[in-house]
């Protein structure tokens, strides 16, 4: 009775203080300092979708307490997230923020649940449900910039939304994993845990499925595209599975298509779905279900066992029979090779195809098929190898030193594998064995010597013209030059080759952040302690000695706040780098595209980055010495600096007018869904051209969805085709991301989608100049336009011939 009457002076004293010191209650979407929310007060986010309250049992004298987030305009009341499900509270619960910016939950008898608790004060703390489903925590002078102190999407229940995470922070140490509820009432931790085998101690990332902290099932290990052998975690219509991997992070997530109710689901009884809302049943439909079958559970069919999932679910590849004459049903003993190896010169390794890879596999770091294949076979203990294409050249080695594990039969899903078989045993194809390759070795050095003793006078011809042709490029396409005199006269510096190596720790994929048509890009820091980003051109690069010339001369004389800042060069033989100023927030694609990022570019940033885009264009088309034209302005072409400033970059396929006037190309350059088509078509480009690339770029900001992947699901038609469509049925605002909070005044979304349309129209002569795009967005003159805009562009088109004839799609092409 005491602690009960000592628990409500203490409520009460803390009701009173927040009586006295501000008002009670929560305001909308938000609660602050000195606020309670209690009983059946609720936050819920603007666009409606989730709400934050308290759910459990209410019946005295048990009380069972917990803040909950659920679905708000879905009929069955579905909890996400539960706040405290390791520490129910009490009847009179409430949730809290005191002034020190700690958050905590409090019962009439005094109990404290902390949720967030920190040292420092927090100036003026805000607790924040977004449109995500993501309650944030921090300053409100930060929170619209991304800064949180906490989140809810780090601490996972049992259930995964579109853009949480589900794996590890290495920097804070935060652990992102699912667990199951006890039962379907009783949020406490429950059986079965879902997390993401993070890929340490020299093994490659999976997704595993444990109960009891035993293994129940596995999906991988990620191969660059998709968890080997999980057909169900594939790119569909639903749903884009993303892994990300780097010296930071490493997790998984989901983005979703087209269905704000998607989320992937872990029940009590240990099944993994991905759910969605269906308003015609009433209930939650299943769209993929990770843990369908037999095969699903971890390692059926034992050891070199394969599970194919029919009547009898286990087999045995070729040149294998079951270990048991006995188990030819069960197979809890697996299967054994027909013959024994005998670790000479006369092993093979045996291509299989098709299957999904084992458990326990070993990175062996970045080595070609060959070099990895001859690791392997000098080691006795690795019995197969494989080569994945994590870094888009297929050739990240995974070795397992031991027996195979957790097969499956899956053509859909499944990957190549060599395993280590005695050579000569076997009616299956084989790889090429130590002497096999050998001798092709000699053959081929025969071959070569041949053709340089019959065609002497060929070589010398060909030397003699590569050699005229090198003789009368500029300078800077000389290989032996280093630097030249490419950049008299400027300040811009030319590198030397092993400063870039050190700075990038040789170039490592630890420091690789990104990929183009030029090459790859690495961060770096100087001996200074400058951060620079540096472009180091590929061999197989289409982008050539111009291409590079072009760029250094363009950017060094181009000077604006929205445009990339080359710090400098560096030409090293035939290599051939560029080093700019890093930017902290990668490229836009990175931002607006990214389901675990979208939500916190709110629209004030993304009007400010139409905005400083649209900048960057006047000054190359009016403001500069030069008139400039992009020819391939895209997302993954703009940078974001700390301060969510855009730069255009990559000027390397741009081209100098003298006039502003209309010129006309043999080569086509560019990237499909941003190119006009006037150039498309008939090579004709102008200024007008970047216009119609801006146009798309402005529909992709405000919606977050990428113009070329884009369908709808219910029209069928791409993303232009339905802001044109929406625009003219007056419901424009509906383009507007849903994972971001509507703005209070929408004639800024509203502008941005009428000078999209503008830009993309058919004819180039309908289009803005992007000096107008400015007046039109700076200055609010949408109501100067008071007309239509013409249809555009891509609509029919991508009607009549669907995508499938362009694959490129993102990529620059010739």
């Amino acid at each position: 009775m005491s602690a009960i009457l000592s628990g409500l002076f203490t409520l009460c004293h803390l009701l009173i203080s927040i009586a006295l010191n501000a008002s009670y209650g929560s305001s909308n979407d938000s609660l602050f300092a000195n606020q309670a929310l209690w009983g059946s007060e609720t936050l819920v986010s603007s666009n409606q979708n989730f709400e934050l309250g308290f759910v459990g049992s209410f019946s005295m004298p048990v009380c069972k307490m917990y803040l909950g987030l659920w679905y708000k305009r879905i009929g069955s009341r579905t909890v996400v997230w539960v706040g405290n499900r390791l520490k129910p509270v009490g009847c009179g619960a409430m949730l809290v923020i005191n002034t020190k910016g700690n958050i905590f939950l409090l019962d009439v008898i005094g109990t404290v649940v902390w949720i967030y608790n920190q040292n420092q004060t927090v100036p003026r703390p805000v607790l924040k449900l977004l449109d995500s489903g993501n309650l944030v925590f921090g300053d409100s002078t930060n929170l619209t910039a991304g800064e949180y102190l906490w989140q809810s999407f780090d601490h996972p229940v049992d259930t995964l939304l579109p853009g949480m995470k589900l794996g590890w922070d290495k920097k804070t140490g935060i652990d992102r994993s699912m667990r199951s509820w006890r039962t379907s009432n009783d949020p406490a931790p429950g059986d079965y845990l879902f997390r993401l085998d993070s890929g340490d101690s020299g093994q490659s990332p999976q997704l595993i499925l444990e109960k009891n902290q035993r293994i129940n099932s596995r999906w991988g290990p990620w191969d660059g595209q998709r968890f080997s052998g999980g057909s169900a975690l594939m790119d569909n219509q639903a749903f884009r599975p993303i892994f990300n991997s780097n010296t930071d992070a490493s997790y998984f997530t989901f983005e979703a298509k087209n269905d704000w109710s998607l989320k992937l689901s872990l029940n009590p009884e240990g099944k993994i779905q991905f759910l969605n809302w269906t308003n015609a049943t009433n209930s939650w439909g299943e769209v993929e279900t990770l843990n369908m079958d037999i095969c699903d559970q971890y390692n059926t069919c034992g050891p070199y066992g394969v599970c194919i999932g029919e009547e009898l679910p286990c087999g045995c590849l070729d040149g294998f029979i079951a270990a048991s004459p006995d188990d030819k049903i069960n197979f809890t003993q697996g299967c054994r090779r027909n013959t024994a190896l005998n670790y000479t010169d006369k092993d093979v390794f045996v291509k299989n195809t098709g299957l999904k890879l084992p458990d326990n596999a070993t990175y062996w770091g970045m080595l070609y098929p060959q070099e990895c294949e001859e690791k392997c076979f000098n080691e006795r203990s690795c019995m197969a190898y494989t080569n994945i294409n994590i870094n888009g050249n297929g050739s990240k080695c995974l070795v397992w030193l031991g027996d195979l594990l957790d097969m499956r039969r899956s053509q859909k899903a499944g990957n190549d594998i060599f395993i280590r078989m005695a050579h000569g045993k076997l009616d299956a194809p084989v790889s090429h064995g130590r002497w096999e390759k050998e001798w092709i070795v000699i053959v081929s050095l025969i071959s070569v010597l041949a053709l340089l003793i019959i065609f002497p006078t060929s070589i010398v011809f060909l030397y003699r013209a590569t050699r005229t042709e090198v003789l009368d490029e500029p300078q800077i396409n000389q290989p032996g030059n280093s630097q030249g005199a490419l950049m008299q006269g400027t300040n811009v510096i030319a590198y030397d080759s092993s400063d870039l190596a050190a700075a990038t720790n040789n170039f490592s994929l630890a420091n690789k952040i990104g990929h183009g048509g030029f090459g790859n890009v690495y961060k770096g820091v100087l001996e200074t302690g400058e951060e620079i980003a540096v472009k180091k051109q590929d061999v197989t690069s289409r982008q050539g000695f111009k291409e590079f010339e072009n760029e250094v001369k363009l950017i060094a004389k181009l000077q604006h706040r929205n445009l990339t800042k080359l710090l400098g060069y560096c030409i090293h033989g035939t290599e051939k780098f560029l080093v700019y100023e890093f930017m902290e927030n990668n490229s836009l694609d990175k931002v607006i595209f990214d389901p675990a990022r979208r939500g916190t570019v709110t629209w004030p940033m993304r009007f400010n980055i139409i905005k400083g885009i649209a900048k960057g264009l006047v000054y190359m088309h009016h403001d500069s010495r030069l008139t400039i034209i992009h020819r391939d302005l895209k997302a993954s072409n703009v940078l974001i600096d700390r301060e969510m400033t855009p730069k255009i970059s990559d000027l390397g396929l741009s081209r100098v007018f003298e006039d502003d006037v209309e010129e006309r190309t043999r080569h086509v350059i560019g990237t499909r869904g941003y190119m006009p088509p006037e150039y498309m078509k008939d090579g004709h480009y102008s200024t007008k051209s970047d216009v119609f690339s801006f146009g798309i770029l402005a529909l992709e900001i405000v919606s977050g969805q990428k113009n070329w992947d884009y369908r709808h699901p219910i029209y069928d038609i791409g993303l232009v085709d339905y802001a044109w469509k929406i625009w003219r049925e007056g419901k424009a605002i509906e383009l507007l991301d849903p994972m971001i909070e509507k703005p209070g005044d929408g004639n800024e979304v509203l502008g941005c989608i009428l000078v999209g349309l503008l830009c993309c129209q058919r004819r180039s002569q309908d289009r803005p100049s992007m000096v107008q795009v400015v007046s039109l967005l700076e200055e609010n003159e949408m109501s100067k336009f008071n007309f239509m805009p013409q249809e555009p562009y891509f609509s029919k088109e991508l009607r009549r011939g669907g995508r499938s004839g362009d694959s490129m799609n993102g990529v620059t092409i010739t």
